[in-house]
């Protein structure tokens, strides 16, 4: 009996083990020889990127603002809430409590408005968010450099500059293009430049009578 269990505990180890090592070797079919297939792979590693049901992952694809926060959530493993007012959110939509979560931590600003949810997140936007979750030190003046500095937002300069003073994003030559969209490569590359510089982001939580709505056109 005692030789039975052995070996019904090794079958089962082993099951264990091939199944994980699958899941860590993970080939998206439409990322070899693409430049950040290294960031992707890394990243879907970890669990925090997934593919589509093709096997595919669609690096070039621009990331939506819900998908974003979602991947962001993941990282800093949030799951506190708060009561979502965008009239374009729905309790039925996968991502009504990944919106519920961004607020909460204070890194999206509620309004009775419309989100736009599926629409592509600006570039900007990206850095501001993760400058916050990282609790970076603002470093306006590091955006000078750029001829399109004035086109980013006052409320993001501190953190997009922190992000370019740290190295981690370079522009394109002398543009910056805040209000552009990012593609799913170039998320996988930021996220795990900072991921393997200072570790995970940490839970955010801001108190709910901290919490002040904006513009009904803030997103528009």
């Amino acid at each position: 009996m005692h030789r039975l269990k052995q070996c019904m505990l090794f079958a089962l180890l082993s099951i264990v083990l091939f199944t994980t090592s699958n899941a860590e070797a993970k080939v998206f079919s439409d990322t070899r020889g693409h430049w950040a297939a290294s960031y992707i792979d890394q990243m879907s590693d970890k669990g925090f990127f997934a593919g589509y049901a093709n096997n595919t992952f669609r690096p070039d694809d621009l990331m939506s603002r819900v998908e974003f926060y979602a991947l962001i959530n993941a990282m800093a493993g949030l799951n506190k809430t708060h009561t979502v007012t965008f009239e374009d959110v729905s309790t039925s939509d996968w991502y009504y409590t990944e919106v519920a979560k961004a607020i909460k931590s204070g890194y999206l600003t509620p309004t009775t408005g419309r989100l736009n949810p599926n629409n592509p997140i600006a570039r900007q936007d990206v850095m501001a968010i993760i400058g916050y979750m990282y609790k970076l030190t603002p470093s306006k003046g590091s955006i000078s450099q750029f001829s399109d500095s004035g086109k980013v937002n006052a409320s993001n300069a501190g953190y997009v500059g922190a992000l370019v003073k740290l190295g981690v994003v370079s522009g394109n030559g002398s543009m910056l293009y805040p209000n552009n969209g990012i593609t799913r490569a170039e998320v996988a590359k930021i996220l795990f430049t900072m991921m393997d510089k200072y570790g995970l982001p940490q839970e955010r939580v801001v108190a709910d009578s901290k919490i002040k709505f904006g513009s009904r056109s803030l997103y528009n």
